[in-house]
């Protein structure tokens, strides 16, 4: 729909109708949620929002679900705006909190909203960039608990890939904040995709067909040993693909083998003209002048691979490593990138074609086969608006290991329609207690997505429990119960069954058991009083017997599962839970925070083990390069069968504490939460003492931007702790030379 009025172009390009349709509510001051497919345009509309309020003089915030993409936003606004109206706040990096556009990841907002709603009383909009994210396991509830808490005065952009239950989400938005979410959605692609199978006995062949021709020969191939099967390789996919189809990103869901991938076809190719490989030098060497020396054992293969249009990215990476591939990229001098799902993620490379080497992925706990969104937020990126006509994405094949189950349908008419993954964590249970009476957080436990969708199963089932019961009643009154011939009839038949069976038994226990099932019968024969229906309506009653004991037997499952459903009161007795723990720690005494319990409402993540440790002393004990150290083990997160390396840090105080808080959470939740991961700690440690990154990677078990990534985490753990005792001004300045010696050289943040 196009609103009157409307703006047609923007920045110098025509908008398209949803553009146009999203900006025209903008404009009469709404809250919108978009809901489009990747690729398509969507963040024009956010810019449109930043540049509108800031020439209002108003202030607006940016979230983003990765800081990745909090730090590319900054780059660009700041591009657009100049340095001084742009800030960003993403925990372990501050510039210009004060601005009047502000970036940051969703998780600060969200704690700016509980801790100091002050800060952000007079911004006008908020923008939430991946909206989709929603039901993420691990995140979801940050977005939640945004919307929840968010100023009515507050107006909001949702931007999100296509969302089958957007009314949904919208309904549930517009009933918590009081106010009309306007829907616009858009399904067309500007570009269209072309999805095939790759498979090296077959060519590339559109998915469908190729599901023919596999059902055709998996009799043939289930006969085969393994190595009988001709292997199909990325190797030969771009092969195929080489002429007319670069530049493609090639998605793998490990890391290893992204490296792997690009070293072999870096063997077979080169794809850069002289001018081109004279072109990717010169930036490379801009780039690189924006960083201390790259120390990383992999950037002279790398480097190589580059200068032949070949690279690779992915999160293990060095932040500098990843600019260069990112730059090159960006300029065509990449014709084939192989790459994980993170740079599928908000971050804007459009390319011609989309490749997977593989239709499963690893999600923590098993394989699973990737979901419709997953593959359309990585396939969604194949089809450059302007230049190509349409996209190509091609999954490849392995017949050897194939399973026709882990395709997903490649049909965007079925990607899977959100689901809440609402949480409550100890951070959230101390500010709603602190912040809300009883009354009010029964209430606000009652508006999570979750208790919504709930709620909506629940009038789903009742109406059909209705529809049910009408057409139950339209049969006869005594149909099937204790006054009805036909029933009569049917429990003589099966008397007589049993009785047969019972003379022909010789087993004692199941002479027993059949005598006792006649017994049960007769009983209930005897208490039969029948009705005097004529032969036509028992004859008419038997017809229907079978159509009427199944409806009955639907009406009776679906009355279950709608007792079955409590949508509040599963979080109301987690809270009681959660508070009871929070109680015998010392936390909350009559229903109030006490000093710990202050501290803790300022924690967000690892809150009972941060604030015991804090409360014990020990923040205060270690020394500089112990607490780094200390920091970065407590918010460490260890890869799959990764190695600890050895120390003779004193942490004994850290596992006393996660034996005690577990145990605890055991008996008053049933399961437990507390982790600590010492596996890197002595890197932490000697970083701090001004060890080289080099050095420091000599003894790593783990890649570089791991490595980047844990100091980070731990430099935001510590700036949470400065925060919340701004008044102990020795640990804040303790923690100050801390923050000083971890956030430099290779793990600072180029902005």
């Amino acid at each position: 729909m196009i609103i009157e009025g409307t703006a047609k172009t923007y920045r110098g390009l025509v908008l398209d109708p949803f553009q146009q349709e999203a900006i025209a509510y903008i404009d009469q001051g709404f809250s919108v949620l978009v809901s489009a497919p990747t690729g398509v345009g969507k963040t024009l509309i956010a810019d449109y929002l930043i540049e509108k309020i800031h020439g209002e003089n108003g202030r607006v915030i940016y979230t983003a679900p990765i800081k990745a993409l909090s730090n590319q936003k900054f780059k660009e606004f700041k591009g657009h705006l100049g340095e001084e109206a742009v800030g960003i706040l993403t925990g372990d990096v501050v510039v210009n909190p004060d601005a009047s556009i502000l970036i940051m990841t969703t998780e600060i907002f969200r704690n700016l909203l509980q801790q100091s709603p002050e800060r952000v009383v007079d911004v006008r909009y908020v923008i939430f960039d991946e909206i989709h994210y929603i039901d993420d396991p691990e995140r979801g509830s940050v977005w939640e608990e945004s919307l929840i808490f968010m100023p009515e005065s507050m107006r909001f952009l949702g931007l999100s890939a296509t969302i089958p239950n957007v009314e949904q989400l919208a309904a549930w938005i517009s009933d918590i904040q009081d106010q009309e979410i306007k829907i616009v959605t858009h399904f067309e692609r500007t570009v269209p995709l072309r999805h095939y199978i790759y498979e090296q006995s077959m060519g590339r062949v559109p998915a469908n067909q190729f599901r023919k021709q596999h059902k055709k020969i998996s009799g043939k191939i289930k006969g085969l040993e393994p190595h009988a099967i001709p292997k199909t390789t990325h190797v030969d996919l771009i092969n195929e693909i080489k002429d007319g189809y670069l530049p493609c990103l090639f998605f793998t869901f490990s890391r290893k083998k992204a490296e792997i991938n690009a070293v072999e076809l870096g063997w077979e190719h080169n794809f850069l003209t002289p001018g081109e490989r004279r072109q990717a030098e010169a930036l490379i060497e801009e780039v690189t002048r924006r960083y201390p020396p790259i120390l990383s054992d992999r950037w002279s293969s790398l480097r190589s691979l580059l200068l032949k249009g070949i690279g690779y990215h992915h999160a293990g990476m060095l932040p500098a490593l990843k600019d260069v591939v990112e730059e090159l990229f960006t300029h065509r001098l990449i014709k084939v990138l192989y790459c994980t799902e993170t740079f599928a993620v908000g971050l804007n490379f459009p390319c011609r074609t989309v490749c997977f080497d593989s239709s499963t992925k690893w999600d923590g706990q098993s394989f699973r086969t990737i979901s419709n969104r997953e593959y359309f937020q990585m396939a969604g990126r194949a089809g450059r608006r302007g230049i190509d006509t349409e996209g190509f994405v091609f999954t490849v094949v392995d017949l050897q290991y194939f399973d026709p189950q882990e395709l997903p349908s490649m049909k965007e008419s079925q990607i899977e329609p959100l689901q809440s993954q609402f949480n409550l964590t100890y951070n959230s249970v101390l500010n709603l207690i602190k912040n809300y009476d009883d009354q009010q957080i029964y209430r606000i436990l009652g508006q999570n997505f979750a208790t919504y969708q709930a709620l909506d199963d629940r009038n789903y089932l009742r109406q059909q429990i209705r529809d049910l019961k009408a057409e139950l009643d339209r049969y006869c009154e005594g149909f099937d119960g204790e006054s009805c011939p036909v029933e009569y009839e049917r429990l003589i038949r099966n008397k007589k069954r049993l009785q047969g069976i019972l003379r022909k038994t010789k087993n004692p226990r199941s002479k027993r058991k059949l005598r006792q099932e006649i017994a049960a019968i007769q009983e209930r024969l005897n208490h039969m009083s029948l009705k005097n229906c004529s032969r036509e309506e028992q004859r008419q009653c038997k017809l229907e017997q079978k159509k009427y004991r199944k409806l009955k037997s639907r009406y009776q499952a679906l009355h279950k599962r709608e007792q079955q459903i409590d949508p509040q009161g599963r979080y109301y007795q987690e809270f009681q839970a959660k508070k009871g723990l929070l109680e015998a720690l010392g936390y909350l005494q009559d229903g109030k925070l006490t000093i710990a319990g202050e501290f803790a409402s300022q924690i967000h993540g690892h809150e009972l083990l941060i604030t015991e440790l804090f409360m014990d002393g020990w923040f205060h004990k270690y020394s500089v390069q112990e607490l780094n150290a200390l920091a970065v083990a407590i918010s460490y997160e260890p890869r799959r069968n990764e190695v600890k390396i050895r120390h003779k840090l004193n942490f004994a105080p850290a596992y006393k504490f996660v034996f005690q808080l577990a145990k605890m959470e055991e008996r008053f939740l049933g399961y437990s939460t507390v982790t600590f991961n010492d596996h890197i700690a002595l890197l932490a440690y000697r970083w701090s003492q001004g060890e080289g990154f080099s050095k420091l990677m000599e003894a790593a078990v783990i890649d570089e931007g791991d490595l980047v990534f844990a100091f980070r985490r731990g430099i935001d753990l510590l700036r949470q702790v400065r925060n919340a005792t701004v008044e102990d001004t020795y640990l804040g300045n303790k923690i100050k030379e801390c923050i000083a010696r971890m956030d430099r050289d290779q793990v600072s943040i180029m902005l």
